[in-house]
């Protein structure tokens, strides 16, 4: 550690307004996390009017989609490690603005390089609400709660999706899809502004707390706090030996790796579904229907799903310290067969029992996975834990998978894209699909489940070195 440096102090509070006030920092990134991917996915719900009225081909759909995932991808590194070293809620807070202006700019395109353009504008927005976001709710919420927390912050996403998918599907259908994008960008500058005013945490603070509580040192809850020392910040001495070290943490890279696989598969599904269900040769929905069942199905399944990860992972945590990882890795592996039925099926019935279950199975890894993540790190590597697996996994998993199903479905066509531009593209698609994206889910299951058992070694370093690092930084307080 080279430097330390301290930024603005937290106010003391009463002890009422100590215990709410988390769950109004919550509700405010639980909003922004819905806007977040409302704003991912009107493009997805309108797609098939999008390209219908740019003229973009099926493979052009893909690129599109990759350009946010890329810009996305390479973002979270700088974005992540800005956030290590500043006030996590500016970093989400101008993060948010950019995603809005970038959504705005959307209704404008008029072309295929304009909308590619847009798209990218928005990666870079999103690239840094996620790693700063993760961390700041990380220090509100203690180690034991955290599981639960994230998996009812998924809960957004999900949500998210499906307003994004109805949205634009509906608009989309009347051909109103600019409209859409205006309309959706106008309440992340209002959230924009009020993640600014937050106030920012302690790094570790809830942890600390908790501690100091079990120790009998820290008044009860019912009693007026104390106000709290002024905010700490690590500073490492380089970044890429940070980074480094990160990389030699075994449960991050096993989080790594499942990631790489299950983000393909889900980029892959969550682009292609409302297309694939719109076409003749599958289920022939109209677009309006195709965005509120997409979107339906997902929202509830995705919900149950998440929940159901972090009551899991906490019932099991009881008997097997890795639970965090051995769910994520065993829900994986069980999807993949489903998957396999859900995209075979011919029957809309069966299609939906079996792509309801597969989405169950893909939702439950949220919320274990992303706190198994903060688990393993020190407290002031926690943006950075998450932007270095965000850029390995998007850019080996989502980064290029919709390009990559463009290509191949484009490829299966004998037409080259004439069965698209006739939506007689659903038996390229469901090929292209199932032939990646299945062994993709086995090997992140098998990955899951057999690099649980470092969980347990790696949380208790990180505990040992915070320790370490908080004995430091008191230290040089009172010097």
């Amino acid at each position: 550690m080279k430097e330390i440096a301290s930024s603005q102090k937290v106010s003391a509070a009463p002890a009422g307004a100590r215990s709410r006030y988390p769950r109004y920092v919550f509700s405010i990134f639980f909003t922004i996390n819905l806007l977040n991917y409302l704003d991912r996915n009107i493009f997805t719900g309108a797609s098939n009017a999008i390209a219908k009225d740019l003229g973009l081909s099926l493979d052009q759909v893909g690129y599109i989609a990759s350009a946010f995932f890329v810009v996305y991808t390479i973002g979270t590194i700088p974005l992540g490690l800005w956030a290590d070293r500043a006030p996590r809620k500016n970093v989400a807070a101008f993060c948010v603005a950019i995603w809005s202006v970038a959504t705005a700019w959307t209704s404008l395109v008029s072309s295929f390089l304009m909308l590619f353009l847009s798209r990218m504008v928005l990666g870079v927005g999103e690239a840094g609400y996620y790693p700063s976001g993760t961390a700041l709710l990380s220090d509100f919420y203690r180690r034991d709660q955290r599981a639960r927390v994230m998996s009812i912050w998924g809960v957004a996403q999900y949500i998210g999706i499906f307003l994004g998918f109805a949205i634009g599907g509906v608009l989309g259908g009347l051909g109103l899809w600019r409209q859409a994008f205006l309309v959706a960008s106008l309440p992340g500058l209002l959230m924009a502004f009020l993640v600014w005013r937050v106030r920012e945490p302690r790094r570790n603070q809830a942890d600390e707390e908790a501690m100091l509580e079990e120790e009998g040192r820290l008044p009860s809850i019912e009693k007026e706090q104390p106000a709290l020392p002024a905010q700490m910040t690590v500073v490492k001495e380089s970044i890429f030996k940070q980074c480094w070290q990160l990389l030699h943490i075994k449960t991050l890279l096993v989080l790594t790796v499942v990631q790489i696989f299950a983000f393909f598969v889900l980029s892959v599904n969550v682009t292609y579904l409302p297309l694939y269900l719109q076409q003749v040769d599958t289920f022939h929905l109209s677009q309006q229907v195709t965005g509120i069942y997409s979107g339906g199905v997902i929202v509830i399944a995705g919900i149950i799903g998440n929940l159901s990860g972090g009551f899991l992972s906490d019932r099991l945590g009881r008997r097997f310290s890795g639970a965090r990882v051995l769910i994520c890795g065993l829900s994986f592996l069980i999807s993949a067969p489903i998957f396999v039925v859900a995209v075979l099926a011919r029957d809309f019935t069966v299609f939906t029992i079996f792509l309801f279950i597969t989405v169950i199975l893909f939702s439950i890894y949220g919320g274990p996975g992303t706190a198994a993540t903060q688990d393993v790190v020190p407290s002031w590597l926690r943006s950075s834990a998450i932007a270095v697996t965000v850029l390995i996994a998007h850019l080996f998993g989502d980064a290029f998978a919709p390009a990559i199903i463009g290509v191949i479905a484009t490829n299966f066509d004998p037409t080259h894209g004439q069965h698209f531009l006739h939506n007689m593209a659903g038996n390229e698609l469901g090929h292209a699909i199932l032939i990646t994206c299945t062994p993709a889910l086995v090997i992140a299951g098998i990955v899951g489940i057999v690099g649980a058992r470092w969980l347990k070694n790696d949380v208790e370093t990180a505990t040992a070195i915070e320790k370490v690092g908080q004995t430091q930084l008191s230290s040089a307080a009172a010097e």
